[in-house]
């Protein structure tokens, strides 16, 4: 996919992800492609600000240059397979519970849907990974939410009734897998550099 189409990829989905999801429908793209094309470069860019943010502000009371640049690079890493996990196992649980919810049950369809979906939270991680106060800035996040519930329809043909358990469901594992790693690097971090953060 050509920088332009994905460009415009990223602004339909966001402005009119009603119409954006019945021509991602009609797409033949892998499920590899979308991921490699779409999500990876927000990821990256997260990435880069993930480092940015921990190396401008590691507090190094131990005086140790070498923690200046591990630490960012093992925050910038983690943040990389949070991601990747994140996606992978919303894809996982979308598809397990697509039968569930009487709606098609479909691998490449449901991780199509993860991703699309998830583009608001990535984009709002680029800023937040700047500083730990910027933490608010993934409430637009949310928005992810939004599209969703949108592409339900569209993409696993989820009926009216089903929508709301589905979506409810997949937000609190969302938010669970997200705030369990988070925790998890945090502890991590204080393990591995004492007193550094």
């Amino acid at each position: 996919m050509d920088p332009k189409s994905s460009s415009n990829r990223l602004r339909n989905i966001l402005l009119f992800p009603v119409w954006e999801w019945k021509v991602i429908n009609l797409e033949k793209r892998g499920l590899k492609d979308v991921f490699v094309n779409h999500a990876l470069p927000l990821i990256l860019a997260g990435a880069v600000t993930q480092f940015i943010g921990s190396f401008l502000y590691v507090r190094n009371e131990l005086d140790i240059d070498a923690y200046k640049f591990s630490l960012p690079l093992i925050h910038a890493g983690y943040y990389i397979f949070l991601q990747f996990i994140t996606i992978m196992l919303t894809t996982v649980f979308v598809f397990g519970l697509s039968g569930r919810f009487h709606s098609q049950k479909d691998y490449s369809r449901a991780g199509k849907l993860v991703v699309y979906s998830y583009t608001p939270l990535l984009i709002m991680y680029i800023i937040a990974n700047l500083h730990a106060s910027f933490g608010y800035l993934l409430i637009p996040g949310l928005y992810s939410a939004v599209l969703f519930w949108t592409g339900l329809p569209v993409m696993l043909h989820t009926t009216p009734i089903n929508r709301p358990a589905f979506l409810l469901i997949i937000l609190i594992s969302v938010l669970g897998i997200l705030f369990i790693s988070t925790r998890m690097m945090a502890l991590l971090s204080a393990l591995i550099f004492p007193g550094v953060v």
